[in-house]
């Protein structure tokens, strides 16, 4: 697959298969992706990641690409994004969450019995746990 923009698109398939070599060509735009995906207030930039992720995904060669495909690959694409986005926060602000999410977590134990808070959420109480022995440096 590629992508780029028309001049480099043509001058590949003219390098790779002549002038008069019958091929299909199968064409999504910035404007398509955006059009696809307007309900989920896509931008330009975005898009443009979408029409990436098309070109290097290979199966839809197999299923094809339609409105679905692309909301999904925006919201995989979202997902990574959000996943490795850092924060910076004050000690005493972080300090001030946790603390709420601590006393939430006794409540959730007190209300449904020692250790539901764990057992419910594993990861978060794990992620506090740290959070708190890093502020406590």
């Amino acid at each position: 697959m590629m992508h780029g923009n028309v001049k480099e698109v043509c001058t590949h398939l003219l390098e790779s298969f002549g002038e008069d070599s019958p091929v299909a060509v199968l064409v999504w735009t910035l404007e398509d992706v955006l059009e696809s995906a307007e309900c989920m207030d896509i931008t330009e930039k975005e898009a443009g990641r979408v029409l990436e992720f098309i070109a290097e995904d290979g199966d839809h060669r197999r299923y094809g690409i339609g409105r679905d495909e692309v909301r999904e690959m925006l919201t995989n694409l979202r997902e990574e994004e959000a996943q490795a986005r850092e924060v910076t926060v004050s000690a005493s602000a972080l300090a001030q969450v946790l603390r709420v999410a601590g006393d939430y977590m006794r409540l959730e134990d007190a209300q449904g019995g020692e250790g539901t808070a764990v057992r419910l959420w594993p990861e978060e109480h794990e992620a506090i746990r740290t959070v708190i022995a890093a502020l406590e440096k």
